[in-house]
């Protein structure tokens, strides 16, 4: 059994290696690209028995391009969980506990895996990745970061199709916004394995994407089916998931920018052992007004369902919320839990050194955050960040537990 597990784990780097070692190079000319970083977190808890734990993350990979538009490459990924309050950090001997279990001390599950393994083609209008990467080039809300598949999108006038074949997920906190920028901190803040982690407790079956994105000057609109056959609960049964969303920018003066975005999702699958309802949904419109270095706004969404013990079920999401990636770190987000209604307001500063982030959140998701970073060393493709802040995230609807409803947070990281 661990033979195939094994077998399976490694495929798509032996799949890679053996089609690179036929490629015909001599001719070609060859881009030799690392990428990673280097971070230690501090995250301290304020509610009633505090969590307080020390992490390192660390992430070295390459990436090797040709002129051709073929590129393959490698990387690994690390956490050590230095000092955790609940128990001495597991320590980590065998080759099994290594890539982690489900039931290793929270947030770091893991304590490292092969990130990356992936080759790859790109040209003007079509893009195709197999193996373990990034699949953020798709540029879907719902799945993001590095997964184990095939992702490919290609592009034709006004329209752009894309789908995603996912057998399992690396949860490391990434987690994107497009008008503020990576949630601050979060990548430091979690790590959980393709397999057995990520594979047991976020992904379960297989997860199929097929989607459309039509964009006409500033309106796009962009509608998906997603499926997974089996979810990673007791009740194993096929989840489905239907919806698409609209943007639309507007300039409203010079250096004043407008951006509407609009969700909307049904989906179908019982997220919850203890109950037999199937249905969820979730609407969700969000206005961003851009000034100069400033961006701010409100937003409102729901997450319709008769049963309320159970999640809209979103592999990743780019909310401008901070309590899933600080507090809660996991699938599914503790901001949709069904029968969710809440609202935001937000205030962000963009520099090419400075990043703050405050959101204030009411209804049954509550937050409260405030999140810094600031660059303070670069030169050429190397910087160093550090930075903190806090995050309140409270769902009087979830019943999955977090880490705390409070969270004070310290961090410094190098980047390459």
């Amino acid at each position: 059994m661990q033979y195939k597990k094994n077998k399976k784990r490694y495929y798509y780097l032996a799949l890679g290696i053996l089609f690179c070692n036929g490629l015909s190079l001599k001719a070609l000319e060859i881009a030799v690209k690392p990428f990673g970083y280097l971070g230690l977190l501090y995250n301290q808890g304020a509610q009633k028995n505090p969590h307080s734990y020390v992490g390192a993350l660390a992430r070295l990979g390459v990436d090797f391009s040709y002129s051709n538009g073929w590129s393959f490459g490698i990387g690994a990924i690390g956490a050590w969980n230095i000092y955790n309050k609940q128990r001495l950090a597991n320590l980590y001997i065998s080759l099994g506990n290594f890539f982690g279990n489900p039931n290793n001390v929270k947030p770091y599950l893991s304590a490292g895996d092969v990130s990356d393994a992936y080759l790859q083609y790109t040209n003007q209008r079509f893009k195709i990745a197999l193996g373990r990467f990034n699949t953020d080039f798709v540029d879907f809300d719902w799945i993001g970061g590095n997964i184990q598949g095939i992702s490919v999108a290609f592009k034709q006038n006004s329209m752009r199709y894309f789908g995603i074949f996912m057998d399992s997920m690396l949860y490391n906190g990434h987690q994107i916004n497009k008008e503020q920028g990576n949630r601050i901190a979060t990548s430091l803040n979690a790590l959980a394995s393709y397999d057995p982690v990520s594979k047991r407790l976020y992904v379960g079956g297989e997860v199929f994407v097929l989607g459309a994105e039509y964009k006409h000057e500033n309106l796009k609109v962009v509608p998906f089916i997603l499926t997974d056959t089996r979810l990673p609960l007791p009740t194993q049964n096929v989840l489905v998931q239907v919806g698409g969303k609209l943007e639309y920018d507007a300039s409203l003066a010079k250096g004043f920018t407008s951006h509407t975005l609009v969700h909307g999702m049904y989906q179908y699958g019982n997220t919850d052992a203890e109950t037999s309802a199937k249905n969820a949904g979730l609407f969700l419109i969000d206005q961003t007004f851009k000034y100069k270095i400033f961006n701010f706004g409100t937003g409102f969404y729901i997450v319709p369902a008769r049963n309320n013990k159970g999640y809209l079920w979103t592999f990743n999401d780019r909310t401008k919320f901070y309590g899933r990636g600080i507090n809660a770190p996991g699938v599914p987000a503790i901001y949709f839990a069904n029968s969710s209604i809440s609202g935001y307001v937000f205030l962000g500063l963009k520099t090419k050194r400075v990043r703050l982030d405050a959101m204030v959140a009411f209804g049954d998701y509550q937050e409260y955050s405030l999140m810094s970073s600031f660059r303070v060393w670069t030169y050429r493709s190397l910087s160093f960040d550090m930075g903190g802040g806090y995050v309140y995230a409270y769902n009087s609807k979830a019943t999955r537990k977090s880490l705390g409803d409070s969270s004070f947070v310290f961090f410094g990281k190098f980047l390459f």
